[in-house]
């Protein structure tokens, strides 16, 4: 009789495998259902999960997992079924880490937010230190770039790239002076109309002239 209940009862690989066809059919399970189809306590289920090196969705509390050969990741290592969003990093806070590494230019957190679809507001200010990150503060928004210093200055840079120099011109009266010069003489160099201006009386510089042809997409030859 005990034989008879033993043949009767499921075996355990029986349960690993109706629950792997669940994964497959419907993508991303609940802890509670896996509870279920496992047929195991909780600190249990969790093992298994950890042999199946399942993921956990990074929103939702966590609460949805699938199997790594389920997701068809994008190009930034995220994956998002019915609600549940998953990353291949894991974890929200690695996955942070991952984005603003590899983004050209940091990331702030409205455009973290906007990448993971999901508030990182909550979240982020209490992730003091975050590894291989680090977190400033500019006019009303906080970016975040690598903590690798060459990194850093290529992103900062890209994201405040420095405002031009201003040209120096010459005064209004002058310009204008210059540029009836040049209609006279169309095939004169900046040196050449110079020279001209000086002997006219106007002590203009050469660097002053090509600003002038600069900002009026002019040529210096």
């Amino acid at each position: 009789m005990h034989n008879r209940r033993e043949l009767m009862r499921p075996r355990k690989t029986d349960h690993n495998q109706q629950t792997i066809n669940a994964f497959k059919q419907q993508k991303v399970l609940t802890f509670a259902s896996l509870c279920l189809l496992l047929q195991l306590s909780g600190a249990s289920v969790r093992r298994r999960l950890k042999e199946w090196k399942a993921l956990s969705s990074y929103n939702q509390s966590g609460q949805y997992y699938t199997l790594p050969s389920i997701p068809e990741f994008n190009k930034q290592g995220l994956w998002k079924h019915e609600g549940a969003f998953f990353s291949k990093q894991g974890t929200m806070k690695d996955t942070v880490v991952h984005l603003v590494q590899i983004s050209k230019r940091g990331l702030s957190n409205f455009e973290l937010e906007e990448i993971l679809g999901t508030n990182t507001n909550s979240y982020l200010p209490q992730c003091k230190g975050l590894p291989g990150v680090r977190r400033e503060k500019h006019k009303r928004q906080v970016v975040y770039f690598s903590a690798d210093e060459a990194a850093y200055q290529r992103q900062k840079k890209k994201r405040f790239p420095p405002e031009p120099a201003a040209l120096k011109l010459p005064p209004d009266a002058l310009s204008i002076i210059i540029l009836v010069e040049l209609i006279k003489h169309p095939h004169s160099m900046p040196g050449e109309l110079s020279r001209i201006l000086q002997k006219m009386g106007h002590n203009i510089d050469v660097l002053m002239i090509e600003n002038l042809f600069t900002c009026h997409g002019l040529k210096k030859n």
